[in-house]
């Protein structure tokens, strides 16, 4: 193995111990190369509207991407895909697909993921993604094809237009 090896694995929603933080703008216990950090949040309970439709359309549709995740001895840290693990768990669903930078080896037996193969385990194909030496990593903003019609906050969420649906989806804004 090198120094890791990006995995593709249905995990289960209880297995994932924590956000893991790349921005060195927020502490946490150190976790993982680089200084970065981790927070037991997994999501910060907001988009009330924006979770309670995706909690619909992934019971009737299931789920259009992976989640990227990180397995450090430390644990099993979300990187992108809070809002799926949340509506995931809100739908009753126990495991969700995964992406895993597998920095630990527990995985080995799980799909091998590379650049030939990596689109196809996506409906929704970031348009930003690349292997690095940290492992896997893209761009966050997925599920577009839902965006439209369950998000409407879309990248206009800070227009100022509707200040009571911003507080009440959005209210770590205040």
């Amino acid at each position: 193995m090198s120094e890791y090896d990006v995995r593709f694995a249905s995990i289960p929603i209880s297995s994932i111990d924590g956000r893991l933080i790349r921005n060195p703008n927020y502490g946490g216990p150190s976790v993982g190369p680089h200084g970065w950090t981790w927070r037991p949040e997994i999501s910060k309970h907001g988009k009330h509207g924006f979770i309670a439709a995706l909690v619909e359309d992934v019971k009737q549709h299931g789920l259009r991407n992976p989640i990227l995740v990180w397995s450090f001895p430390e644990g099993l840290f979300l990187t992108f895909g809070g809002t799926r693990v949340r509506a995931c768990a809100e739908a009753g669903i126990e495991e969700i697909p995964a992406i895993i930078n597998d920095h630990t080896d527990d995985f080995k037996d799980s799909l091998l993921v590379t650049p030939e193969n990596v689109e196809g385990l996506f409906t929704d194909v970031p348009r930003d993604w690349e292997f690095n030496e940290d492992g896997f990593d893209y761009h966050y903003n997925l599920e577009r094809a839902r965006r439209v019609n369950h998000d409407p906050a879309g990248l206009a969420w800070l227009n100022g237009e509707n200040p009571d649906w911003l507080d009440k989806e959005f209210p770590w804004l205040t």
